[in-house]
């Protein structure tokens, strides 16, 4: 009788826990993902970022796409996963910036052994930390700007070397140029000086430019049309012209 109850109760354990182990799978797939809003600032994309998105969806749509619902919930996936590499950044400066603190009291050099050993390079810490110092010392108006910026024109920007001022102007003018476009107009308005190894050789940059395009013309791949060979001859003519 005895053997009979532990089977029992060992077919009615596995029932319940079986039961149990169904619930919690529906219960998993259905609920959404979590909304970490309250941890993270999370920023609506653009509205360049959002075409871009919908011009990708519409490229890989099949029949049974609903473009609508999925750029939707696609741009909140976006939004929420620049929020969680933006809050990333500042969790790292934070942290490196409290190193910084504890390594004053030591001999020069220890504070950039740590981040080589902890980071493997310097530059890297360097830029979460000059992100941080950046980042916390703008008004909280400002700091939704910079989540929405691309990162390397943020980096760029805290490492240069102007009045504070100067640096919140160029966020509150930020109108959603691409990385390249803000680059261009940091170099333009706060221009390294030429012994600063972070400017670049303009010329040097062109020639290898150049010298790339020419390996490309000389795959057997390469095979303009008659259009395209204009195109071409014309944009040789125009370099030359800038030569003169």
């Amino acid at each position: 009788m005895s053997k009979f109850n532990s089977l029992l109760m060992g077919r009615f354990k596995s029932h319940a826990k079986k039961e149990k182990m169904n619930e919690l799978v529906e219960r998993s797939s259905a609920t959404p993902l979590t909304n970490f809003s309250g941890a993270f600032q999370v920023n609506p994309i653009s509205n360049q970022e959002r075409a871009s998105l919908q011009t990708l969806l519409e490229k890989y749509q099949t029949e049974e796409n609903n473009i609508s619902e999925d750029l939707k919930f696609l741009s909140t996936i976006t939004s929420e996963v620049k929020a969680i590499s933006n809050q990333a950044v500042i969790l790292h400066g934070e942290r490196i910036k409290k190193a910084q603190e504890l390594f004053k009291k030591y001999r020069d050099g220890a504070f950039s052994n740590w981040l080589l050993k902890t980071y493997g390079n310097r530059q890297t810490p360097y830029n979460f930390l000059q992100y941080y110092e950046l980042y916390t010392a703008l008004p909280k108006k400002l700091q939704g700007i910079v989540d929405e910026m691309p990162r390397q024109a943020i980096y760029s920007l805290s490492s240069r070397s102007v009045p504070q001022e100067k640096k919140v102007e160029f966020v509150k003018e930020y109108n959603g140029e691409s990385k390249t476009e803000l680059l261009e107009k940091l170099r333009s308005s706060f221009p390294l000086a030429k012994q600063d190894k972070r400017n670049p050789n303009k010329t040097k940059s062109v020639l290898d430019l150049l010298n790339r395009t020419k390996k490309l013309m000389q795959d057997d791949r390469f095979i303009p049309n008659h259009d395209e060979k204009g195109e071409l001859k014309a944009l040789v003519k125009e370099i030359n012209a800038l030569l003169k």
